[in-house]
């Protein structure tokens, strides 16, 4: 856990009022999360940190990209992603019913913000990674499955589904 240290911020002794951190996010941090569907890429996470006096107001921007399957060509990919997030921290104990809401121990003494960044991230991961990987050079591309899938798209119709396309249907009744 000494890989996420960094992102520890102090609580007391921290002045009110708005506050920015930069963090940089590389595969050191994806290894420290158990069963992490990302093992590595490299992202830039700006915090501001607004400290009020009765909870603290944090907006996580990311970007960058992380290294994944493609679902189309399964070539290794770097899979651009970006994300703004905003949570409000309060002290006290949880109550389930406010999902944009994080407590903490009336008594704590810093925040560890790793877990708040990587659900971020993990969130932002589209369902289907693709990307347009056109304008990279050279294209990561796996032509061998590309050109199987193109080879599949282009099978004849199923002639039953030929046969339905043709029956009339009454519409009125």
């Amino acid at each position: 856990m000494q890989a996420l240290r960094q992102f520890s911020l102090p609580l007391k002794g921290l002045k009110t009022g708005v506050h920015e951190f930069t963090f940089e996010i590389d595969q050191d941090f994806f290894k420290s999360f158990e069963n992490s569907p990302v093992k590595s890429g490299l992202l830039n996470c700006l915090l501001s940190f607004d400290k009020k006096d009765d909870h603290i107001l944090l907006n996580f921007v990311t970007s960058g990209s992380v290294v994944t399957t493609c679902d189309r060509c399964t070539a290794q990919i770097n899979l651009p992603i970006s994300s703004d997030y905003e949570i409000i921290v309060k002290y006290g104990e949880a109550n389930n019913e406010m999902e944009e809401v994080f407590y903490l121990e009336p008594d704590a003494h810093e925040i560890n913000v790793a877990s708040l960044i990587y659900e971020q991230i993990v969130l932002a991961l589209p369902m289907i990674k693709v990307y347009d990987c056109e304008v990279d050079e050279p294209r990561p591309c796996n032509f061998d499955i590309l050109s199987i899938l193109s080879e599949e798209s282009e099978v004849a119709s199923n002639p039953l589904g030929d046969a339905l396309k043709n029956l009339k249907i009454d519409k009125n009744d």
